[in-house]
């Protein structure tokens, strides 16, 4: 049988590792959070690139700039549970929704300026983008405040 203090040190030691690996994930989860907002604001800027036409379409611009405001709204619920305790339990699913609502309105809004428009389409568009972006900006300033 070993003794006390070399069983507790193996615990020591698998505590050190365990909070290591946490640190890692905290890491690689901003890592994750700042190659997608960058990416949203790459597209965002990429997006001036594009140069209006005489035909509108304003179909996939309105629709993306609809969608757009999901995302967003469902940022502030999640914030808000920071301040209001019965939100609390609703955080997390909040904000998962809103990571995967911004992602389809970053296609409709990709899709929107790929297939031209007015200089009114467009503006809808870029305006999407940006506002798709909402929760993976407010993921790197919580992941920044964690750390």
């Amino acid at each position: 049988m070993l003794p006390l203090h070399t069983s507790l040190g193996a615990l020591d030691d698998l505590w050190e590792f365990l909070k290591r690996v946490q640190e890692w994930l905290t890491l690689g989860g901003l890592a994750l959070a700042a190659v997608i907002a960058l990416l949203f604001l790459g597209t965002w800027v990429l997006a001036h690139l594009r140069q209006p036409g005489d035909e509108a379409k304003p179909v996939l611009p309105t629709l993306a700039l609809a969608s757009a405001y999901a995302p967003v709204l469902l940022t502030l619920a999640a914030a808000a549970g920071l301040f209001i305790p019965g939100l609390q339990p609703l955080m997390i699913k909040c904000f998962a929704l809103a990571v995967v609502l911004a992602a389809v309105s970053w296609c409709i809004a990709a899709a929107a300026i790929l297939s031209g428009g007015s200089a009114r389409d467009l503006a809808r568009a870029r305006q999407a983008l940006l506002l798709a972006g909402t929760p993976w900006y407010c993921l790197i300033a919580y992941l920044t405040i964690l750390l």
